[in-house]
């Protein structure tokens, strides 16, 4: 992001938690996913990268519930931008 100017964040507009694999849950994995997102200036993103993996089916989980959030756009300086951001999805057994 460039840095100065006037700039309006975005905001989350849509947000889809993941679904806990039942291959999973029977296997009792758990633990903590972080993706790295693209949004593009339209507020869809575009693309993920997997910064910390627990086991595939809980990155391609963790990967599938974020491609599908919406933002409003960030403004900077009056044009929509798109921007990166973190996201952590923490998976349980529940008991």
């Amino acid at each position: 992001m460039r840095i100065g100017g006037q700039v309006t964040a975005p905001a989350l507009l849509h947000r889809v938690e993941p679904i806990y694999p039942e291959a999973a849950a029977l296997a009792h994995l758990s633990g903590i996913v972080i993706l790295e997102a693209v949004v593009s200036t339209d507020g869809c993103v575009e693309s993920v990268r997997i910064l910390r993996s627990r086991h595939l089916l809980l990155d391609k989980a963790s990967e599938n519930a974020l491609l599908q959030w919406r933002y409003s756009p960030l403004i900077l300086n009056g044009v929509p931008s798109s921007f990166v951001l973190t996201v952590t999805f923490n998976f349980s057994v529940q008991k």
